[in-house]
This record gives C-alpha cells, sequence and structure tokens, in this order.
C-alpha cells in the first residue's frame, strides 16, 4: 500500500508518520510512506506512482488542499483523502469531495486509528466485483472502478475509470447486479451512476468528477435527490467530522 503525507509543516508530518508506524506495527501491515511538504512536488510524484491513501493538509502555501484534492481525484478517483488540518470550517467543503475522513489538529492517535480502520473497512468494500460477458470473453468489472452505466442497442454500458465495457444484456437483467450497492443509483430510464462520482448537481442534470453530466428524470426527481442527499449525509456521519481530542 502507497501513502502519501501532504503538509509544509515538517513537526506535523513526524507525528503523522510516528502514528502510522505505531499503527502498522500494532496491525501487522506495511505501509509504505513518502513525506512531502509542497503541493507541486507531491502532484508530480503523483503523474509516475499510484497512491492508496492521501494525509493532506488544508492550508499549503502554493494551494489549499481542496484544490489538491481535486487534481487527486481527477488523476484517480480510487484514491482516498483524508483532511488533516487546524481548523474545522472546511469540512463541508472537504465532505463534498467525499473524503475518508477530516482530522482537526491537535488530534490523538486514536482517531488516526479510526480513520485508518474506516479506510481497511472501504477498501474491503471496493473489493467486490461484478461478472460480465463482452463479446466471448467474461469480464471482472470492480464495483469501484464503475462511474455510470447506461443501455444502447440491447447492450449495457458499463463507464468505469479506465474503459467502457459492453455486455449483450437487458436492463432488467443487469440492474440486480448492482442493486445490492447502496452507491449505486437509478436515476434516468436504463442509467445507473455510482454517487461516489458525483460532484454536484443542477436542476437536471448530475455533474460528475469527470465532467461528463448524466440526466435526472423528471418524474422521480424529488425522490432521487433525496436519495443522493440521504447517501452523502451517511457517508458524513460514519467518518466524522472535525474530530480532535
Amino acid at each position: 500500500m502507497n501513502a502519501a503525507i501532504v503538509d509544509d509543516s515538517v513537526e506535523d508530518i513526524e507525528l503523522l508518520y510516528s502514528y502510522l508506524s505505531r499503527y502498522c506495527q500494532e496491525n501487522k501491515i506495511h505501509i509504505y510512506i513518502e513525506k512531502f511538504t509542497d503541493a507541486d512536488t507531491f502532484l508530480d510524484a503523483v503523474c509516475d506512482t499510484a497512491y492508496h491513501l492521501v494525509f493532506l493538509d488544508i492550508y499549503l502555501k502554493c494551494m489549499t488542499g481542496i484544490q489538491v484534492a481535486k487534481k487527486i481525484q481527477i488523476k484517480d478517483p480510487r484514491c482516498q483523502i483524508i483532511f488533516t488540518t487546524v481548523s474545522g470550517e472546511h469540512a463541508p467543503a472537504a465532505f463534498r469531495l467525499h473524503v475518508l475522513d477530516y482530522l482537526v489538529k491537535p488530534y490523538g492517535y486514536i482517531y488516526l486509528k479510526d480513520a485508518l480502520d474506516n479506510y481497511a473497512s472501504s477498501v474491503s468494500r471496493m473489493a467486490h466485483y461484478i461478472e460480465l460477458k463482452e463479446g466471448r470473453e467474461r469480464t471482472r468489472v470492480p464495483i469501484s472502478d464503475i462511474i455510470y452505466t447506461d443501455y444502447s442497442n440491447h447492450y449495457i454500458q458499463v463507464h468505469t475509470v479506465s474503459c467502457v465495457i459492453r455486455s449483450h444484456l437487458s436492463f432488467s437483467d443487469f440492474y440486480p447486479m448492482l442493486s445490492p450497492y447502496p452507491n449505486f443509483l437509478w436515476c434516468y430510464r436504463n442509467c445507473m451512476v455510482n454517487m461516489d462520482f458525483i460532484e454536484s448537481y443542477m436542476d437536471r442534470d448530475f455533474i460528475l468528477k469527470n465532467g461528463e453530466s448524466i440526466p435526472i428524470t423528471a418524474a422521480r426527481k424529488r425522490e432521487i435527490l433525496q436519495t443522493y442527499a440521504d447517501y452523502i449525509f451517511d457517508a458524513h456521519t460514519q467518518t466524522g467530522k472535525g474530530r480532535r481530542v
């Protein structure tokens, strides 16, 4: 597992590093940790390294942690982000990005442990996949890679972070594959969207983190938006906001 700490305070970096080392020792796991004191150097590294988890301060010199997080999510939407900062005022903006956690300095080891336990739980959930037949081949598609799905000319089209998979399948047969997962929302005709990839919404559309728009059916608009709001609220409740000793 690759992790990065991005913070312009060397002292804060070393404290977090000591917490991470303790967690690894207690849980008998290995985390390869890189330390960065400025955002630009880190973003250059992101081009060459796939980070599974990033600890990100909000008050950086060149740009805010919010701006850095948006760039991370464009590069790799699967990367999990935990904000570490001195103020809780940015928590609403942070959680709109669906970050994993938000820790307010000074925080104790127990809160870092809770955040990492939550990460381990989310990784376990993301390990799930569906299996589709594409032509003569069967393809396993990780649930966490699916951005949205739609239907065209008797084919289900599964739009993932890396490609589009087409499978000759009716929507009624495909729907039960994703319906058990609470992050998938049936929002328009034969279209399902992964709410983890939604950036915002407008009057008639969801705006995804990759810039695409997914329509919201008018007949069920209130129900759909309420489902999305409940999902976001539950995600925030599970991770906690601005936790501090």
